[in-house]
């Protein structure tokens, strides 16, 4: 937070009101030695009288001392990149301290709160006490789903609430709190498009249908590669996923779209194999996962193409995270080699040649980059 800047605010507002120090003086009703201490910054007038400076003034008590109680989503974003990349060279309590002591001088900026629970929920396993984590993110949570009036805000807090709900095995608490029935999805996105048609936007109408159908999109896939976790003792249709998969990631280009959910298709897929005993198959997979990586760019986004055109605004003002990958370049990389070399299911893979290849190649292009 920015030093209190009572004594320059106090000068340049009695100014543009083309007052002296007396006038100011007079109006409070304190001497004008007084009003010149306090435009020096030797001294500050006692708390009683705030109201009546700020009210001669036209401003609140917060603009007259300078105080900011809020951060814009630029700063606030700015802070999290910045608490992340510390995470390359400092201990997580190190930036812990620095990240503890922000929230206390912003604890009623809720996207502050929403961000610092999602930086938490992304590096909480680098901590020594991982739990106490775990159980600041829910305090933090709670706050903003009792205290905020931000729908989008409310909703992005109890998904994260849900989320770590899951890390701590608590399913019952997470249904309790979130339902246990898929809610019906009522489509209130094309009504808002048929609206802009009446009043003749058609492009508004193209980037709001565009926009449903790019989240749509990724909402299909994204629960299709969770579904595979729990198809691969139904090998016909787990095939018959993989394909379907595989065909609808290449037409819509997914990996330039959001290279991350293709990673995460390639790994399941890889993971499914090796629980059925399709070493090849798994391998061919892992194969794909490599060629992938080799082919990031860091920070790794997600972003639009020649195709979903007019998503890339859309993204930048409604993700409060932003298009950037919430978490630093290096421990992402760290993540993408660790979640093939210490993967218990790829232990029967070890000693192939090919595996052993797939580690090395991805060590060296992350080396490398």
């Amino acid at each position: 937070m920015k030093e209190f800047r009572f004594s320059d605010n106090i000068i340049v507002k009695r100014k543009k009101l083309g007052m002296t120090q007396g006038d100011v003086a007079t109006y409070i009703g304190v001497s004008g030695s007084a009003v010149s201490k306090w435009e020096q910054g030797l001294s500050y007038p006692d708390l009683t009288l705030l109201p009546k400076l700020a009210s001669l003034f036209h401003i609140t008590i917060d603009e007259l001392l300078g105080y900011e109680p809020q951060l814009t989503t630029n700063k606030i974003m700015e802070t999290y990149h910045i608490f992340s990349k510390r995470l390359n060279k400092e201990h997580f309590e190190t930036v812990q301290k620095d990240v503890e002591n922000m929230i206390k001088e912003y604890y009623s900026c809720f996207p502050l709160l929403v961000r610092i629970s999602q930086f938490y929920i992304n590096h909480y396993s680098y901590s020594q006490n991982p739990q106490r984590v775990l159980d600041r993110i829910i305090e933090l949570c709670e706050r903003v789903v009792a205290l905020s009036d931000d729908y989008k805000l409310i909703q992005e807090a109890q998904t994260i609430y849900a989320t770590t709900l899951l890390i701590m095995n608590k399913p019952q608490e997470l249904l309790k709190n979130v339902g246990s029935e898929v809610p019906i999805q009522f489509g209130v996105e094309k009504l808002i498009a048929k609206a802009y048609a009446m009043l003749k936007n058609h492009d508004k109408v193209k980037e709001i249908l565009q926009i449903n159908a790019f989240q749509h999109l990724f909402s299909m896939v994204s629960s299709e590669i969770e579904f595979l976790k729990y198809a691969s003792d139904n090998q016909n249709l787990f095939d018959k996923m993989i394909n379907r998969l595989e065909k609808v990631i290449d037409l819509y280009n997914i990996e330039k779209l959001n290279s991350h959910i293709k990673l995460t298709f390639y790994y399941q897929a890889s993971l499914g194999y090796m629980k059925q005993h399709r070493h090849t198959d798994a391998l061919c997979m892992l194969e794909r996962f490599y060629h992938t990586c080799k082919y990031l760019s860091f920070p790794m986004k997600i972003s639009g193409d020649d195709y979903f055109y007019t998503v890339d605004n859309w993204i930048e003002q409604n993700i409060n995270a932003g298009p950037y990958a919430p978490r630093n370049d290096q421990v992402i990389k760290e993540d993408l080699i660790n979640m093939i070399k210490k993967e218990l299911l790829f232990v029967p893979l070890h000693k192939d040649p090919k595996f052993k290849l797939i580690i090395n190649n991805l060590e060296r292009i992350f080396q490398s980059k």
